[in-house]
Parts: structure tokens; sequence; C-alpha cells
């Protein structure tokens, strides 16, 4: 019986840390767009765009969009951030768990986003497709 370990283990804290990375790039980018600035179609595109990537950063805030519940904006964005955070952690701790290297979970941490992102994208026409 041996109880050395075999190899060098990346930390699980480290690697759920670095996954929070890629939604706060993209909730950063969705509120850079404003909110009560009133414009031109470029920027109800912009607007529409940075709704989906708050989504795509923010699954859980799917949750609010039922019409019987009536919540600000903030709301919105404090919920889906505050409840969306432990998914993206726990996510990169799998990953650390499971990688031997940084490389290796950067690389499939890459590859999770892009499916993630992707997968979201295909729902987001999807129900575009259902409402005309």
């Amino acid at each position: 019986m041996s109880f050395a370990t075999h190899g060098k283990r990346l930390s699980p804290i480290l690697g759920g840390l670095f996954a929070l990375g890629y939604p706060t790039v993209l909730v950063a980018v969705a509120l850079s767009v404003g909110f009560r600035r009133g414009g031109d179609m470029g920027e109800f595109a912009a607007t529409v765009a940075a709704t989906g990537l708050f989504l795509i950063a923010a699954p859980t805030s799917w949750v609010l969009a039922f019409s019987f519940i009536d919540v600000t904006r903030f709301t919105v964005l404090v919920f889906g951030v505050f409840t969306s955070t432990p998914i993206w952690y726990v996510v990169g701790v799998a990953l650390a768990r499971s990688s031997d290297s940084w490389m290796e979970w950067l690389r499939r941490y890459a590859i999770a986003c892009v499916v993630w992102t992707a997968a979201n994208l295909v729902l987001f026409g999807v129900i575009a497709s259902f409402s005309g």
C-alpha cells in the first residue's frame, strides 16, 4: 500500500477562480452598453447583443424571465451574477481536478466556453424562430 501522490495536481481553488474569467469579461462587455440611454438602431442592436452575452455569462438569469415576476434590471444583474458564479467556479474546480497541467486545463476550459457559447446561440436562434 502506498500513500504517495501520483504527480503534482492543480489547485482546484485556483482553477475555480480562473474559470470566473470568461463570465466576468462577458458581464463587463454587457454592462459597457448603456442601459438608460436612448439611441438609434445601432445602440438597440448593441443592447440586444449585450443581453445575449449576459445570458451566456449568467445562465440563471432566465429564472427571472417569467411574466409574473416583476423585477428591475439591477435585480436581474445581481441575481444572475451571484447565482451563476458558483456554477462557473465548480466547472473550473472540476477541470482542475481532471487536468495534469495548466495548459491542459486552459485547453479544456476554452473548449467548454466555446461549446457553452455555441449551445446558447443555437438556443437563442431556436427561441427567435418560435417568436417570429
